[in-house]
C-alpha cells in the first residue's frame, strides 16, 4: 500500500486545532502514534516498519506542533489537554480498542492515557522511556555532565548554579530579546542532539524558527513539571495490571537523552509489559536495531490480532 494519506483536523476548544493524518487500511486495526517532544513531530519514517495493508495508523500532531494551530500556542496546553485530544480524535473517528504508539515524551502521554482510559486500549508500545520526574529533568539539564563534561559547559555557558537550568533558559529563551532568544535556543538544540544521538561532534548550525517554537514548548512543560507530581507514578502505574494493559517497552541501553533506568522502573511496576533493551543503541529511531525490533513488534502484533479482521 502506498503512503497515501488524509490530513485532518479537529476543533478541539476555542484556541485550539489539532491536526493529524490517518494511513494505512480503512478498516485496519488503528494505532495512535504520540510524539515526542513536548514540541517535537512525528518520525514519518516509522511508517515504513508499519504494515499499513493490516493497521490503521493516525499520527497526531500535538498542540501547537506541526500543521496544529496556532503554531507555538502555550494557552490551554497541559498534558491534560493533549490527552484530552487524543480521546477526541478517537472519538471522532469512531474507533474501538486501539493500540498507543508513544516514543519519548509520547510515552508518558501513552501512559497517562491508557491509566484515564485503559477500556479504549488494545495494546502499549513505548520507546524510549521518558517518566518526566524530577530526577529525570535533573539529569538532562545537570546530571549529564558527567558524559559530557565540556559539551555541557558550553551549553550552561552564561547561566549561573543558583537557579534550576530549565528555568534560567525559560527566563532566555522567552526573551523579547530576539538575538538572546535564538542564542539560548541553539544551545539547547545542539546539546539535545548531543544527548540524542552521543555524537559530540553534531556541528552547532544557525537557529531556526521552527526549533525555537519547539523549544518554547518544552520549556513550558519542563517549568511546570509537566503538569504532574512525581508520586502519580508510584500510585497509578499498579492499574495498568489491574486493567489487563500488555505492552512493550523498547530502549536503548547507551541512551544518554533517556536513561534506560527509566525503562527498567516502569517494567518493574508494570508486570504485563515485555522489556527490550538494545545495549548498543541511542534514543534515536533511525538506528537499525531499534527499527528492526519496531517492525517485529508490529509483525508480532498482526500475527496475534489477525483474526479481528
Amino acid at each position: 500500500m502506498s503512503k497515501g494519506y488524509l490530513q485532518k483536523f479537529i476543533k478541539v476548544d476555542e484556541i485550539h486545532t489539532v491536526a493529524y493524518r490517518e494511513y494505512g487500511r480503512p478498516d485496519g486495526i488503528p494505532v495512535l502514534m504520540l510524539h515526542g517532544g513536548p514540541g517535537g513531530k512525528i518520525d514519518f519514517r516509522i511508517l515504513d516498519l508499519i504494515d499499513l495493508n493490516f493497521f490503521r495508523v493516525f499520527t497526531i500532531d500535538q498542540r501547537g506542533c506541526g500543521l496544529s494551530t496556532p503554531k507555538g500556542e502555550l494557552r490551554a496546553n497541559t498534558l491534560f489537554h493533549l490527552i484530552s485530544d487524543i480521546e477526541n480524535i478517537r472519538q471522532k473517528e469512531k474507533l474501538g480498542k486501539c493500540i498507543i504508539f508513544g516514543r519519548s515524551w509520547g510515552t508518558v502521554l501513552g501512559l497517562m492515557y491508557a491509566l484515564k482510559y485503559p477500556q479504549n486500549c488494545l495494546h502499549l508500545i513505548l520507546r524510549g522511556i521518558f517518566l518526566g520526574r524530577n530526577t529525570d529533568e535533573l539529569w538532562t539539564f545537570e546530571q549529564s555532565k558527567v558524559k559530557f563534561p565540556q559539551q555541557w559547559a558550553e551549553f550552561s555557558d552564561g547561566l549561573t548554579s543558583f537557579r534550576p537550568l530549565n528555568e534560567q533558559f525559560y527566563e532566555k529563551v522567552f526573551s523579547e530579546n530576539k538575538k538572546i532568544a535564538l542564542f539560548y535556543s541553539s544551545k539547547m538544540t545542539h546539546y539535545f542532539d548531543i544527548l540524542a544521538t552521543n555524537n559530540v561532534d553534531i556541528p552547532v548550525e544557525p537557529e531556526s524558527e521552527e526549533n525555537l517554537i519547539a523549544n518554547k514548548i518544552f520549556l513550558h512543560y519542563s517549568v511546570h513539571h509537566y503538569f504532574f507530581d512525581d508520586v502519580f507514578w508510584e500510585q497509578h502505574l499498579g492499574e495498568l495490571d489491574v486493567n489487563g494493559i500488555h505492552g512493550v517497552i523498547l530502549h536503548g541501553g547507551k541512551d544518554n537523552d533517556c536513561l534506560v533506568e527509566q525503562a527498567y522502573y516502569l517494567h518493574s511496576k508494570w508486570k504485563k509489559s515485555t522489556l527490550i533493551v538494545e545495549p548498543d543503541v541511542s534514543h534515536c529511531d533511525n538506528q537499525p536495531e531499534i527499527r528492526k525490533q519496531i517492525q517485529n513488534i508490529f509483525t508480532t502484533l498482526k500475527i496475534y490480532f489477525s483474526h479481528r479482521l
